[in-house]
């Protein structure tokens, strides 16, 4: 009899070790999941953020509208860096409020949406168009244009779960088409007497 109770004992004693075995491993591995997962979510971002860097490179008069090219570089080409072609959004500033302006299909690359991996730089034009006259001149003369870019950066390819998004906005100061040189030096003075097309701005 008492046998049979050291028996019992020992068999609820190895059931509740084994118990205590399973949930230490379940939680091992469930703080193991999410420590990579922080890990991983950190990296993604540092991609996104400090690696994946952009910027206005150039605006070109096309007839009465406006292509503006929007440079992506990979800061470390050494780091694995995948986007999707960004989704590009211009507004003018016109009073308090910032106006959503058109863009059309560009005469060259840009228009398509693929996962690239950028391991120097890209270049995305938009083409835009300025239906209206009545803009606030912050600079007198130019345009306040606030261009937002909207894309999914991911470590891999295949990535469906890793991926972050970065939501950015560029400002420049824009001279619009019909803007002439000869009266614009009258109101600034510029290096050569050329006037630029467009002046960069932090962001604000």
């Amino acid at each position: 009899m008492r046998k049979r109770k050291y028996t019992i004992a020992a068999g609820i004693l190895l059931f509740l070790v084994s118990a205590l075995a399973l949930d230490y491993a379940v939680g091992y591995k469930q703080n193991r999941l999410l420590h990579e997962k922080a890990a991983m979510k950190k990296k993604m971002e540092q991609l996104a953020w400090y690696t994946l860097r952009a910027e206005v490179k150039r605006v070109e008069y096309i007839k009465d509208k406006y292509r503006i090219t929007i440079r992506y570089e990979n800061a470390f080409p050494e780091e694995a860096l995948y986007f999707m072609t960004p989704q590009l959004r211009c507004f003018i500033q016109v009073g308090t409020l910032w106006k959503e302006v058109p863009l059309l299909p560009p005469e060259r690359g840009g228009g398509e949406s693929a996962v690239t991996r950028l391991d120097g730089e890209k270049n995305i034009d938009m083409l835009v168009e300025v239906p209206f006259r009545n803009f606030e001149e912050v600079l007198p003369g130019y345009m306040h244009v606030r261009i937002n870019s909207m894309s999914y950066i991911a470590s891999d390819a295949l990535s469906k779960e890793d991926i972050v998004e970065k939501n950015e906005d560029f400002y420049i100061y824009l001279k619009p088409y019909y803007a002439r040189d000869d009266e614009m030096l009258k109101k600034y003075t510029f290096t050569n007497n050329e006037v630029p097309v467009f002046i960069p701005m932090p962001p604000h």
